[in-house]
Formats: structure tokens, C-alpha cells, sequence
């Protein structure tokens, strides 16, 4: 037992010793010019970092930027559309129809065509023809470059036949509704249906015989070409 506690009195002394060295480096005093920590709602001297009011560095960081994408490049203004009527080249018959921007909501067109109708039953009977008119047309969705359109049309047409010695002439005025697509390089799509009353006449070269007749039509253009 005498043994025992003789072996455990260096322990004893060692952990005294460390004690009292750590209370002495706890309550040692400060270097000097150290400056002495600052008291409980007492302002930090001047120059401290970081300012009163400011997080210590670390806590926060600033936002990453990130760069927005550029903007779509802007359509190209077209301001004239010219078209052609593929349907009416089986006649044959060349019709155009120029369409200028009066408001990028607005359109005024002139279409004019000639060429010579043959009856498909018989090919001796023949016509040259030719037609003028016009058209208005508001783009009540998009606009003059890519939308839809209402409108009205007025064309006169004229036929002058010399194997059955007659004219005919009628005048057709009539609502539609369509839609247009003029690409960015130009390649433009227009296509209108609706329909047209036709006020029509005809009469012998060779005699006072006439004849006369109204009637309601359909109204179909399908045309392509290139705006600028």
C-alpha cells in the first residue's frame, strides 16, 4: 500500500504543476502595446476592420454576375412585297400584285394580270385577257412582315375573244381573309380566301346582242415572291 501511494505522488506533482502553469498562461497579462480588447457597447478605435455595422470578411460574398445574352437581332423592315399567282400561269395568265406598307399594320396592293384563257373542252375557243384591281388589307395579328390580314379586294377583268367575235368584261368586289409570311432573306407566302359577287357582261363585235348576268364567286390567291 506504502508502494502504491509513493508511485502515484510524481503524478500527483506533475498534474499540479500543469494546472498552475495554465491558470498563470490564463491569466497572464497581455503584451505590451497590445492594444486591450474592447469593452461591451464601447465603439471600436479608429482604423479598426472591418467599420462598425459591417460583417467580419468571410461571412458574406459578393453575387456572382452573370451576363445576360445579347438580344435577338432585329427583322429586317420590308416596306414592298411583289407576288405572283403560280394558279393563274395554267390559264395561261401572268398576274402580280405589289403590296407597299403604308403602317406596319397596313397594306394597299395593286394587282394587274394578262395573259389568254383557252377552254379546256375545246381549244379553238380563246380569249385574251387582262385584269387591274386592288386591295386593302389591315394585319389584325402581326403585322405587314408576318400576320394575318382581313380585307376587301375590287377587280375588273376584260376578255376579248376574236374566234367568237364577243367581249366580256366584270367587275368583282368581294371580302377575304388570309395570312402572310415574308421571311428575313425576302421569300415571302401570301395566301387569301373568301369570296366575291361578279357583276359580268358580254357582247358580240359583230351585232347589238348582250348578255349579261351577277352571281357570287369564291376567292382564292395563292401567290409567292420576294419582299424588300
Amino acid at each position: 500500500m506504502r508502494r502504491m501511494t509513493r508511485s502515484l505522488v510524481p503524478v500527483v506533482v506533475v498534474l499540479g504543476l500543469l494546472s498552475s502553469s495554465r491558470a498563470f498562461a490564463q491569466n497572464a497579462p497581455p503584451p505590451a502595446n497590445y492594444p486591450p480588447p474592447p469593452q461591451a457597447n464601447e465603439p471600436p478605435p479608429p482604423g479598426a476592420y472591418p467599420p462598425p455595422g459591417y460583417p467580419p470578411p468571410g461571412v458574406y460574398a459578393p453575387p456572382t454576375m452573370v451576363p445576360q445574352p445579347p438580344p435577338p437581332p432585329e427583322h429586317p423592315r420590308h416596306v414592298f412585297s411583289l407576288t405572283i399567282s403560280p394558279i393563274h400561269l395554267f390559264l395561261p395568265v401572268v398576274e402580280l400584285t405589289g403590296e407597299a406598307r403604308v403602317h406596319d399594320k397596313i397594306g394597299v396592293a395593286l394587282v394587274g394580270g394578262a395573259g389568254k384563257y383557252t377552254d379546256p373542252n375545246n381549244s379553238s375557243l380563246s380569249a385574251s385577257v387582262w385584269e387591274a384591281g386592288g386591295q386593302l388589307r389591315a394585319y389584325v395579328v402581326g403585322d405587314f412582315r408576318h400576320g394575318m390580314q382581313v380585307g376587301g379586294e375590287v377587280l375588273y377583268l376584260h376578255l376579248d375573244s376574236t374566234t367568237l367575235a364577243a367581249t366580256g368584261e366584270g367587275l368583282a368586289i368581294g371580302p377575304f381573309l388570309g395570312y402572310k409570311i415574308a421571311t428575313d432573306i425576302g421569300f415571302t407566302f401570301d395566301a387569301q380566301v373568301g369570296f366575291e359577287h361578279v357583276s359580268a357582261r358580254a357582247k358580240s363585235t359583230t351585232g347589238p346582242e348582250m348578255a349579261s348576268g351577277k352571281s357570287f364567286i369564291p376567292l382564292l390567291n395563292l401567290n409567292v415572291g420576294w419582299s424588300f
